[in-house]
């Protein structure tokens, strides 16, 4: 019999070392590859378990996650694979266990070796993690916490690739002894920084309400992970061919501002491209970055959707510049960059949607919709692209422009559905309402075919119901998820549109049937989603403060949208004259408001009266503007007693 050997005593190989650091560490390596076996036999014996026994939890759970991540079909097999090992950990089924719980169960009595027996049940313990690859040794990996500072040591079992130290990760631990292993793998992102990448989930958890990103984390893991494979942008700074180092330090100054407002990628590419044509355009000699930086920031912020839309004063205080000489340089950066501006416009956004203050109440499906379908066919174009230089980026853009591609046929009954609500939107009568009802055959989840269809109904009543269905089938088809995750920037996201559409609709309907509180919370919520107010809410929803006696939330809107046109000033005026009546205030502000459009006055006073149609289109300050303005108000006015007198004295 071969007699043990203690851990401290002589070697017997004759090294003259302990045999713990001699023949011993070989013994202890062994042991050690064979639990990593193992384990690794126990995570594929889990994934076995979870597709054998709850099959249908999970793909039921899988499809409601579908839409969100608007996967290929080649990236499908990942996905599921990724979302069967996160739901099998985490999730709770009907009884209060989880998977995993259950496979432990049935599996640790057959298990033998005690020491695999207790990694198991420490799997219970799992976590999600996302933070900086720290260093990287053959098999194994010292990662930390991006949210804790704590730091780990994961063993790597079937190391199949290479990892970079300083990369961003993230991933699934499961506890082994005192280190930890993947589950399956660590998904790193090297392109990433990390900062931005740690910026964005706590952004996202903050808005989402959870006490710690690490929660969040653990709750929204598959669309984090989906979600950080998009947030970088991509224009390269250092691979642009800058004709001098200034201007590139205009872009780094640019693009560093842009961020620290949580800017989207895309606005920060698009801010630094047009950046590189002024410079191409007009070699300037620049003495102040901070100055041509400030100006190229403000003048995105008159054409494009930004987080943070600043005034001249504020964007002059960011950069520390004075704003008389803000206002001479983006003046000169405006016109320089004119064409280019309005190619992007043309091709990537809505103009009327994209400025609040330009919007008049949306009814139904009236407005660009040809643009929106535009839109939906260039994104996914740019999103499907391998864009990684300024120039293969201007030479997308110009053979869209030049050569505009043939739309391209729709594959799916859904794509096939939404084509006919475009095609319904360019004609008017029964055959806008037959298309409407062949997109619902099609596509029982067309939301905008309820939309129309509500337009035809024939009372109140139906036209309210078709709205709701309409909106319960969108709030649906976006999940719960959602709406947690993007709620107040609603209306950048295409895939919203139908339901609010669709909750717009309903909520006019409320209105119509005198059902004024509930129709109140409806618009609430909308700009609740989308506090830009793309759809022109305030609108709507002012008249029906005031009717309601709530003058507090009347003037609240007023002030969160403060804008110096018609509907602006004039609603200023009406509710000081509500508050406080002919006071020397109102007069000033009529004063004010007259300035901005002079018609106005006459359609109130009766010396005009309302055409029997409406005009579809208006200006700013012109008659139009007038009759649709006063058409919505005036039996709010005609409530001040005196006012004709006021009016046509002052």
């Amino acid at each position: 019999m071969t007699e043990a050997i203690g851990r401290n005593e002589p070697c017997p190989c004759g090294s003259g070392k302990k045999y713990k650091k001699c023949c011993g560490v070989r013994e202890a390596v062994s042991i050690t590859h064979v639990i990593e076996s193992e384990i690794d036999d126990l995570q594929k014996k889990l994934l076995h378990f979870a597709l054998n026994y709850y099959e249908n939890e999970i793909f039921d759970g899988f499809e409601e996650y579908q839409d969100y991540f608007d996967i290929e079909e080649d990236e499908r097999q990942f996905y599921e694979f990724v979302y069967t090992i996160w739901f099998s950990l985490f999730n709770t089924l009907e009884d209060g266990e989880t998977i995993l719980e259950h496979f432990i169960t049935a599996e640790v009595g057959k298990i033998k070796r005690p020491k695999l027996k207790q990694i198991l049940q420490s799997w219970t313990e799992a976590r999600t993690i996302a933070g900086e690859i720290v260093s990287v040794e053959d098999n194994s990996l010292i990662v930390a916490d991006g949210f804790t500072a704590e730091k780990y040591e994961v063993i790597l079992i079937n190391k199949q690739k290479a990892f970079e130290a300083g990369s961003f990760f993230i991933g699934i631990l499961l506890p082994f002894d005192q280190k930890y292993v993947f589950f399956p793998a660590p998904f790193d992102l090297p392109e990433l920084p990390v900062n931005q990448a740690k910026d964005f989930i706590e952004t996202k958890s903050r808005d989402a309400g959870y006490h710690s990103p690490q929660e969040f984390l653990i709750e929204y893991f598959m669309e984090i992970m989906k979600d950080l494979t998009r947030i970088g942008g991509m224009v390269d700074i250092d691979s642009m061919e800058w004709q001098k180092p200034v201007y590139k330090e205009v872009a780094e100054l640019l693009k560093r501002k842009l961020e620290s407002l949580d800017e989207m990628p895309s606005t920060v590419d698009i801010g630094i491209i047009l950046w590189f044509k002024f410079c191409e355009k007009k070699q300037k000699n620049i003495r102040k970055p901070n100055l041509y930086a400030a100006s190229m920031h403000y003048l995105l912020t008159l054409f494009n959707h930004m987080v943070s839309p600043l005034t001249q004063k504020e964007t002059a205080k960011l950069y520390d510049v004075a704003v008389g000489s803000l206002s001479t340089t983006y003046a000169e950066l405006d016109d320089i960059l004119e064409e280019d501006i309005r190619s992007i416009i043309d091709m990537s956004y809505e103009e009327e949607n994209e400025k609040p203050l330009m919007t008049m109440p949306v009814k139904s499906l009236q407005g660009p919709m040809p643009t929106e379908q535009a839109m939906q066919e260039v994104l996914a174009e740019i999103q499907d692209g391998n864009f990684e230089t300024i120039d293969e980026i201007n030479e997308f853009l110009k053979k869209k422009l030049l050569n505009p591609a043939p739309i391209k046929e729709p594959k799916t009954n859904k794509e096939r559905a939404q084509r006919l609500i475009y095609d319904a939107m360019e004609v008017q009568g029964a055959k806008r309402y037959k298309l409407a009802e062949e997109a619902l055959s099609i596509d029982p989840n067309c939301v905008d075919a309820y939309v129309i269809l509500a337009e035809n109904a024939s009372t109140p009543e139906e036209a309210m119901v078709l709205s709701k269905k309409g909106m319960e089938i969108g709030q649906k088809v976006l999940g719960k998820a959602f709406f947690k995750e993007n709620g107040g920037h609603f209306w950048g996201m295409l895939e919203t549109r139908p339901y609010m559409r669709a909750k717009a609709n309903y909520a006019e309907t409320l209105y119509e049937l005198e059902l004024e509180v509930v129709a109140i919370k409806e618009y609430e919520e909308l700009l609740e989603l989308n506090p830009t107010d793309n759809q022109g809410i305030r609108y709507r929803l002012f008249p029906i403060y005031l009717e309601t006696g709530n003058l507090v939330k009347a003037e609240k809107l007023l002030t969160q949208y403060e804008e110096t046109t018609a509907h602006g000033l004039y609603n200023t005026l009406l509710l000081d004259l509500y508050k406080n009546g002919f006071s020397s205030k109102a007069v000033k502000l009529l004063k004010d408001a007259k300035k901005e459009n002079i018609y106005v006055v006459s359609y109130l006073t009766g010396k005009k009266q309302i055409p029997m149609y409406l005009p579809d289109h208006y200006g700013w300050g012109d008659e139009n503007e007038a009759i649709i303005y006063v058409d919505e108000h005036l039996p709010l006015w005609e409530k001040i007693e005196g006012l004709q007198e006021w009016l046509k004295k002052h």
